[in-house]
């Protein structure tokens, strides 16, 4: 059973989330509920026989695994399960899908994780979500398949950058899942990520094992005899609706869209970067915005504005952000020209990341996240701005202020992840308390009517405080300029990530209309007009044909894009879902598509859209779909 595409534009629009539910919910026949010493899990209406999911808390502290010795007692508003000599253990519910891990402690402890596990029955299931850390990484459906050592699941949950992005997923999902396959399925994700970093592992066996833990990545959280620590909130549903499940998921999480009454609309324009790349200068962002009007006349709805977007190369250093000497007029003088051609303007920044070259580096290293750095390709090692640090977070402020007293009312803010890393702050904090600390600084800079589009972050703690986000990874790199392997890729994600889409503007990078054959042309045309949430272009447009300026429109994808709201596959189980995911670079490398993607999209306007990602046609309600295509399969 779907929802109709009105219904679920009208519940982005008028739908409110965020709001923390009181806790001693009582829950309704299935939901969740105490039983016999532990929680369960069952369907949403009333049990089914052979569908439930039972599980129960579990501490990780002090480098142990802790779990109750004795059956839990059941509480009218609680599980509680006594650990001798470390606490109390208490499980509490929101509503009738969201439970909490809390520890009492009665000792001096360190915690590294709270979880729920235990087990899953659910007939049928043979597929479940693998969700990637941030925006960038690597999403999708996977077979379910047996549990991992546990050496491979802690090096897979430790790494990050470039090595986390190309995951295989096989290890477990980051924030959220769903596992189906049969007549119902489990969605399950968390809806607060305040202090840890939350995942989900599913695997095969005689039964189902499922884990959802908050922690275990590098987390350390002390705590003295009479303290009180909650864990993150996991959402869990049991239904034969995965859909309306995954928006009920969606719209549970904390938005800034939903809280804000009548969203921002989505844009369109032009990005400096995916050609350009850090060698952007003033002259070319000039020449840039004398085609735009002309490119988009009849393209884009009524009244929309175009926008222009500076992205990386404009600023001195990562961390000295301030105009380089490509910008004789200076950002503000560049934006106060543009404006007047009638232009919106954006511009971006990776407020986080300090290169160790740069004067902030070298006149502040108090400010720095210690025992930390991100390798990033071309720059070396980057550190990381510590803002629990009084005078940093002052500084990070006035950076965000200048930037919209330039005239800049777009700011796209990259590499957010970078905040989660894991070290030695000036105040004791995790990663994803630091990233909160961050947005909420950033946000209070920049005000209320700037857009913040957020890039390479992960959606819990970044949709409460931001318009957009990148949803998927980077459709071209400058190592290998653009190329067919990136954008079944990002389709995969949008379809990983498409019920985000409904309650935030889904940036999914742009169409690349250069040197790609019209076929994949046409497909990552489509692509972006699946999520909805943004239509830029970003090619060097000046030796551009006139044909190949007009590739990203046609066929209404223009309005698509710029709706304010995705598309929904039909087909998000696959029929033959493989063991990991594969990777953009791979298949670069190889010259294939071993992607696997949904084939059929309920586009917003109530059409039906095919999307070939193989290497051989394939025919879809009775249309022929070439490889490497996407068509529409009917109009209403």
């Amino acid at each position: 059973m779907s929802r109709p595409l009105f219904a679920i534009a009208l519940l982005g629009l008028l739908g409110a989330c965020g709001e923390e539910a009181p806790e001693t919910a009582t829950a309704p026949p299935g939901g969740l509920s105490f039983q016999d010493g532990g929680l369960v899990l069952e369907v949403g209406h009333g049990p089914v026989e052979g569908v439930h999911a039972r599980l129960t808390p579990v501490l990780y502290a002090d480098g142990q695994r802790w779990t109750a010795p004795e059956p839990c007692v059941n509480h009218a508003d609680s599980l509680d399960c006594e650990l001798p000599e470390v606490g109390t253990l208490r499980v509490v519910l929101a509503q009738e899908s969201v439970a909490t891990v809390e520890l009492e402690a009665a000792r001096d402890i360190t915690v590294e994780g709270l979880a729920l596990e235990g087990e899953l029955s659910l007939p049928g299931a043979n597929a479940w979500l693998s969700n990637g850390y941030h925006s960038w990484s690597q999403s999708g459906a996977l077979a379910l398949g047996p549990a991992v050592e546990e050496t491979e699941l802690k090096e897979a949950l430790e790494t990050t950058g470039d090595l986390e992005v190309l995951r295989e997923g096989h290890t477990h999902s980051w924030w959220m899942t769903w596992v189906a396959g049969g007549a119902h399925a489990l969605s399950a994700g968390v809806t607060s990520a305040d202090v840890f970093k939350s995942w989900a592992q599913v695997s095969e066996g005689e039964t189902k094992g499922l884990r959802l833990v908050s922690g275990l990545a590098g987390e350390q959280v002390a705590l003295k005899s009479g303290d009180q620590l909650r864990g993150e909130r996991w959402h869990l549903t049991l239904s034969d609706d995965l859909e309306g499940a995954l928006l009920d998921y969606a719209q549970a999480v904390p938005s800034r869209r939903m809280t804000q009454g009548e969203p921002p609309p989505a844009e369109a324009g032009w990005n400096s970067w995916y050609e350009l790349w850090d060698g952007v200068d003033e002259t070319a962002i000039r020449e840039h915005a004398a085609l735009l009007t002309d490119l988009f006349a009849g393209h884009s709805p009524e009244g929309l504005p175009l926008r222009v977007v500076i992205d990386d190369g404009w600023q001195r250093n990562w961390g000295d952000w301030w105009p380089n000497q490509k910008f004789p007029s200076g950002l503000d003088g560049l934006a106060a020209d543009l404006h007047a051609d009638g232009f919106e303007v954006g511009v971006w920044i990776a407020p986080m990341l300090v290169r160790e070259d740069s004067e902030l580096a070298a006149e502040h290293p108090d400010w720095l996240v210690g025992d930390v750095t991100y390798w990033l390709f071309g720059h070396g090692n980057l550190k990381v701005l510590d803002v629990t640090h009084p005078e940093a977070a002052a500084h990070l402020q006035a950076e965000i202020a200048r930037l919209v007293s330039w005239g800049y009312d777009l700011l796209k803010i990259d590499y957010l992840f970078a905040a989660t890393l894991e070290g030695t702050h000036h105040e004791p904090i995790t990663g994803m308390g630091h990233l909160k600390l961050a947005l909420e600084l950033i946000r209070e800079a920049a005000g209320e009517d700037t857009l913040l589009l957020a890039v390479a972050t992960p959606h819990v703690p970044a949709l409460e405080f931001v318009d957009s986000w990148r949803v998927g990874g980077d459709i071209a790199v400058s190592l290998f300029d653009a190329a067919w392997a990136y954008l079944p890729n990002q389709l995969r994600s949008i379809a990983a990530r498409w019920s985000l889409c409904h309650v935030t503007l889904c940036d999914p990078d742009p169409p690349i209309l250069r040197t790609l054959p019209e076929n994949e042309v046409l497909f990552g045309a489509w692509t972006v007009a699946t999520a909805g949430g943004a239509l830029f272009l970003s090619d060097d447009l000046r030796p551009l044909s006139e044909d190949r300026r007009a590739g990203a429109f046609g066929d209404g994808r223009e309005t698509l894009s710029v709706i304010g709201f995705g598309a929904i596959p039909d087909d998000l189980v696959p029929e033959a879902p493989p063991a990991k995911l594969s990777s953009p670079i791979d298949d670069h490398a190889q010259g294939l598509s071993a992607h696997v993607v949904p084939t059929r999209w309920r586009l917003q306007d109530g059409r039906t859209l095919g999307m070939n990602v193989t290497e051989e046609a394939v025919t879809v309600d009775g249309v022929e779909i070439a490889p490497r295509s996407g068509r529409l399969l009917e109009t209403p």
